[in-house]
């Protein structure tokens, strides 16, 4: 999960994310790696701040087709959007 690295993500992240995803989930999102990173850069380009704790948390939301995931954060306001994940990351359940 290197491929993290270059995403601002911490040793400690990618151990939090390896020691808790199942191996399951980790070979799809190897498999699909491509699909994951473009979901990732997208993510992280909206400015949130909390975008490591939603992929550790939710790495199965990743695997979802581009455009149906930048299209679930597009149905709200950018700004409003950024402050609600940022004050709990949780939310993102509920988009």
């Amino acid at each position: 999960m290197n491929f993290l690295e270059k995403y601002g993500f911490e040793k400690e992240d990618i151990n939090e994310f390896e020691n808790n995803t199942p191996k399951k989930i980790k070979d799809v999102i190897l498999k699909n790696l491509e699909l994951v990173e473009t979901n990732l850069k997208y993510i992280k380009d909206l400015g949130t701040s909390v975008y490591k704790e939603i992929f550790i948390n939710y790495p199965d939301m990743f695997l979802m087709d581009a455009s149906n995931f930048s299209e679930m954060f597009s149905k709200y306001e950018t700004d409003e959007l950024i402050e609600r994940l940022n004050n709990n990351f949780k939310l993102v359940e509920y988009l």
